[in-house]
């Protein structure tokens, strides 16, 4: 067994139990803290809204930083430019040397 044991996270007030890694155990409970965090900006912001809408803006909060991240490590253009480069590399040291000019 993978070391599996069950926690409760208390999320906007409920408690959900899930089973995980026990070396997984701070990454959960931190994202339940920062959830709430949030969960609690929202209601003091705007008293007037419902549960739901709060957990909604929440989630798209939350998936607005995690595609922020996602385009800050794409590394496809510098894949690019590495493919680039040793195109231009391999072409250079594939070709004929030019002969070196004489000294007059």
């Amino acid at each position: 067994m993978d070391d599996l044991f069950e926690i409760k996270l208390r999320v906007g007030g409920l408690y959900y139990p899930l089973k995980i890694k026990r070396k997984d155990e701070y990454m959960y409970r931190e994202a339940a803290r920062r959830i709430n965090d949030k969960l609690n900006r929202y209601r003091e912001r705007y008293p007037e809204l419902s549960n739901e809408k709060y957990y909604v803006m929440a989630a798209i909060h939350i998936s607005v930083v995690n595609v922020m991240w996602e385009s800050f490590n794409d590394t496809t253009p510098y894949r690019d430019k590495i493919r680039q480069l040793d195109e231009q590399l391999e072409s250079f040291l594939s070709s004929e040397p030019e002969p070196l000019p004489r000294p007059e």
